[in-house]
């Protein structure tokens, strides 16, 4: 006769053990996230400046990537900043790469923006058939703000400053966000988590150290009484005589 029993390895319709929303607390985030909530309304609005400035010179792509880090920090700050424990790491490390990439070109041109123009000089052909052409080089310092050079170039200039402002401060409040939810996160094998592991049907091995899975469903420590008594439990040392057996 063969009898089916459940596996206590199948979990039909029930959420992932180790799945991220599981190990993120529930409800509003910690009381010192909130507390720098006014800093992230002022990142969004530097963010939503700063796409303005690329706008206006020129900048599309920049503009664009301004724009998605925009939505990126609407997204965290909605709901009461629910959200933020799901994307904080993320938003770091973007407005990390951002900074980096920001600030390069920043400190290169912080003492006067460089522009090179090319032109031709003069072209000749040699008597062999050969066409050469004589170009110049035209190297042109500006200063990084300079009302003469109009709208588009000051605004260029503003743009490479606000962004790595953005993004540091980016990194700042999203670290800061993640660090104080793993403060308060609870411990992977706290004695709440044990009991979700159970009611889901994990085997003893998921319960954490020192944790064994009764008949049922329940957590129990092993040594604890009312714990299901094994084979290795009832083991009694052989202490009669021994005896030979003639082959």
């Amino acid at each position: 006769r063969v009898h089916n029993h459940p596996s206590p390895f199948l979990f039909e319709s029930k959420p992932m053990l180790f799945s991220p929303e599981m190990m993120l607390p529930l409800g509003p985030p910690p009381q010192a996230i909130l507390d720098q909530r006014w800093l992230w309304q002022i990142l969004l609005a530097l963010l939503g400046g700063t796409a303005i400035l690329r706008l206006l010179g020129v900048d599309v792509a920049g503009a664009m990537l301004t724009g998605l880090m925009m939505f990126f920090t609407v997204v965290i700050t909605r709901d009461g900043m629910q959200e933020v424990g799901k994307y904080a790491l993320i938003f770091a490390v973007l407005c990390g790469l951002n900074f980096f990439f920001d600030a390069l070109p920043l400190l290169t041109e912080v003492g006067g923006r460089v522009s090179r123009s090319t032109q031709p000089v003069e072209a000749h052909t040699t008597a062999e058939g050969v066409r050469s052409t004589t170009y110049t080089v035209t190297t042109r310092v500006t200063p990084f703000f300079d009302p003469s050079q109009g709208v588009i170039y000051n605004a260029q200039s503003a743009a490479m400053i606000a962004s790595p402002v953005c993004m540091a401060l980016g990194v700042y409040l999203a670290l800061s966000a993640h660090n104080e939810i793993q403060r308060v996160s609870p411990d992977l094998w706290s004695s709440d988590l044990v009991d979700d592991f159970a009611g889901l049907g994990a085997p003893a091995a998921f319960a954490g150290p020192g944790t064994t899975i009764a008949q049922g469903g329940a957590p129990q420590s092993r040594g604890q009484p009312g714990a299901p008594e094994s084979a290795r439990d009832t083991f009694e040392r052989f202490s009669g005589t021994g005896h030979k057996l003639d082959g």
